[in-house]
């Protein structure tokens, strides 16, 4: 981006100086086109590319950003800028180190995997204690919790299987369940160590770590980074936070983010590192973005009301660029199937009356589950719409079918992945697998695989997998790795997804070797392939009656959770429900921080509308919003009403309007008749 398109408040924080910076960068300020020239200011300035690192939350983001800092350098200039998420980066630093972190072939797993490996671990045992069941998903849920938000086990407990209740028979429950929970927990850490797995949460652990505790690994670091370039800086935890502090003293931070748009406390992340970035970080400055680019003065003014409500301080005050536009308006509704009418009318009258595309319009909701009614009425009105969401790429099954001998090639201690794989074989079942780890296992120390494997598998089926095995071993491109494992086994997965081979899953293996071909290891491959499940390579999920899966066609109506829609915008913004018991949430009302993030996921869904914000209210909802209260900051009590957020809302704000209830012609008795209650009841 080049230095003349840049405002003021932009161009300040692009040439900033000093050693570090955040730049609290409001809704629609232009934050990534700051983080852009601030990249291509330090190339210019002499800064080698190569010791400039970007992190961002997705993959899609960092390669947005480092594609666009190159398109404003002279060619190749840019080429050894690198960009990557959290837990990629540590990846890579981890596979480019392997001596200073010590986890040389060890396997990335992902969720799935973790789960088998928790169920492993539990084993036949039965967590149950009175009423409370555990589960051994409840198990990973807590433990990457705690980790990522530096919590003890006692308090991760209390808050993901208790709700923060504290009363005397919780903390009794509490202390019954802990020491079984604990020994759980230990031989889940245990198990990865001995079968050489790292979880996500791993990664960011084991390089946060090092560089806390080992002055070396932060003498190496320093040797090769200058610039730490962090966007959404808001959506970090505390684990996250762990990792970035050793770097204050290594190279210089230059942090981009909105504490009002963090809404993903549930992940862990706290949107302290924003507010108190000042407080923790010596030898720091904040500046601060409020000329919004994105929407008209009346959608901000509506943002801003919301955000001065708060007891937080957020020190921030959008001004559009753009000037005046339309007044926002409040849809009252009496019930989601009128709401989803009304809305599917809107639509449809823009598309018709304005000209407007269906892409133009992007509706939000708190949650998916909320808009089944809405898609209902799409479907049968033939609005051709796409949902944010879905099984993700990599943890489809026939990829990780193929993906799983690949696992084994890169680390053979992967039990999991031996399962998968040898289970994939015709005539091989889950005990004659087992028996084969067994000996691949025990035999793994000091000897030869493909020798193993002709021992333990005696005859063709192991002559077959261990020429296999070597043939993909000796192979030195990832993306001729993936062509041999799928020529081996295309028609073993043809049979198995017979039902959908063709239209569905067959062409994924090509987007699966381009992929491979873009890492220079198998081990990269295998952990950024999983790092990247928060990102789709095969489309949005499309469920609407046109089935517009096809690049072709492309307009088509947005509908997302508000958490999906961190970086979505659009001409038209259709906000459901924002009533009594969901802003803030029902679930909320005891406790002051959520009820304040919950604040800030409808900031964040005001903000994603450039011209035209429509929010719908459900009226049967606001006569009850008077009938208990709830615990204030200062001690007193306060209402449902007082906490809702559209609560004392200025009437020029928005323009009202409630939808009547729609009745047919009815033909009623010429004369009224009289009531009579005395039947129904026999009193014999």
């Amino acid at each position: 981006m080049h230095q003349e398109k840049l405002n003021s408040g932009q161009r300040k924080a692009v040439e900033f100086s000093g050693k570090h910076l955040l730049v609290l960068a409001g809704a629609g300020t232009g934050k990534t086109k700051t983080i852009i020239s601030r990249a291509a200011h330090l190339i210019n300035t002499g800064v080698d590319p190569s010791k400039i690192q970007i992190l961002t939350f997705t993959k899609k983001a960092a390669n947005e950003i480092v594609e666009r800092v190159k398109s404003n350098l002279p060619q190749s200039q840019g080429n050894a800028l690198n960009g990557a998420t959290f837990h990629s980066w540590c990846n890579q630093l981890i596979v480019r180190y392997p001596n200073l972190f010590g986890a040389a072939s060890y396997t990335v797993v992902d969720p799935d995997d973790q789960l088998s490996i928790m169920k492993m671990v539990c084993g036949n045992n039965k967590l149950e204690f009175g009423k409370l069941r555990i589960k051994p998903q409840q198990l990973i849920d807590v433990y990457s919790f705690a980790r990522n938000t530096k919590k003890s086990l006692t308090q991760a407990l209390r808050i993901k299987l208790f709700k923060n209740k504290e009363d005397a028979d919780t903390d009794y429950e509490l202390s019954v369940i802990k020491p079984h929970v604990e020994n759980l927990l230990r031989a889940y850490q245990a198990k990865k160590g001995i079968q050489r797995y790292l979880d996500y949460d791993d990664l960011l652990l084991v390089v946060a770590t090092q560089l806390g505790n080992n002055p070396e690994a932060r003498t190496i670091l320093s040797q090769n980074l200058d610039y730490l370039l962090v966007d959404e800086m808001q959506d970090t935890n505390p684990l996250q936070w762990q990792l970035l502090d050793p770097f204050v003293h290594i190279c210089h931070l230059f942090c981009v983010g909105d504490d009002a748009q963090s809404i993903y406390s549930f992940r862990g992340a706290d949107f302290k590192n924003v507010h108190l970035f000042k407080e923790r970080v010596p030898d720091s400055e904040v500046y601060k973005l409020e000329k919004n680019y994105r929407s008209t003065q009346e959608i901000l003014d509506l943002s801003n009301w919301l955000l001065k409500k708060s007891p937080i301080d957020y020190k921030k005050q959008l001004e559009s660029i753009r000037g005046n536009g339309e007044i926002p308006q409040l849809i009252n509704v009496t019930d989601e199937w009128q709401e989803a009418n009304w809305v599917a009318d809107e639509i449809l009258k823009n598309y018709t009356d304005e000209d407007r595309s269906f892409s133009d319009h992007l509706v939000l909701s708190r949650s998916q589950y909320y808009t089944k009614s809405l898609q209902a009425v799409f479907i049968r009105r033939k609005i051709p719409y796409v949902t944010y969401g879905g099984r993700k790429f990599m943890q489809a099954a026939h990829i990780k079918d193929l993906v799983s001998l690949l696992r084994i090639v890169n680390n053979p201690y992967d039990e999991i992945a031996w399962i998968r794989f040898l289970t994939f074989q015709e005539g091989i079942g889950e005990v004659r697998a087992s028996r084969i780890l067994q000996q691949v296992i025990e035999a793994t120390e000091g000897a030869d695989i493909p020798e193993i494997l002709q021992n333990a598998m005696p005859g063709e089926d192991g002559s077959k997998i261990s020429k296999l095995y070597s043939s993909i071993k000796e192979k030195t491109n990832v993306g001729a790795m993936v062509d041999e494992a799928y020529e081996a086994m295309s028609l073993g997965l043809a049979f198995r997804y017979r039902r959908d081979w063709d239209e569905k899953r067959k062409g994924d293996f090509p987007v699966l070797k381009l992929l491979a071909q873009s890492y220079p290891t198998l081990g990269e491959f295998i952990g950024e392939g999983l790092l990247d499940n928060a990102e789709q390579m095969n489309g949005t999920n499309v469920l609407s009656e046109s089935k517009l899966n096809t690049d072709e066609d492309k307009d088509h109506v947005i509908i997302s959770t508000v958490h999906s829609a961190k970086g979505l915008e659009a001409d038209v913004c259709i906000v459901l429900n924002v009533s009594p018991k969901a802003f803030p949430s029902s679930w909320s009302l005891d406790d002051l921080e959520a009820i304040e993030e919950d604040r800030r996921v409808l900031y964040v869904a005001l903000t994603r509308a450039k011209n035209r914000l429509i929010l719908t209210r459900n009226t049967s909802s606001i006569s009850a919003v008077h009938n208990r209260t709830l615990p204030s900051r200062a001690g007193e009590k306060t209402s449902d009403a007082e906490s809702y957020f559209l609560e004392g809302m200025p009437d020029n704000l928005v323009e009202q309007k409630t939808i009547a209830q729609q009745f047919g012609n009815v033909q009623d008795a010429a004369t009224p008749n009289t009531i009579d209650l005395s039947s129904g009841m026999d009193f014999s």
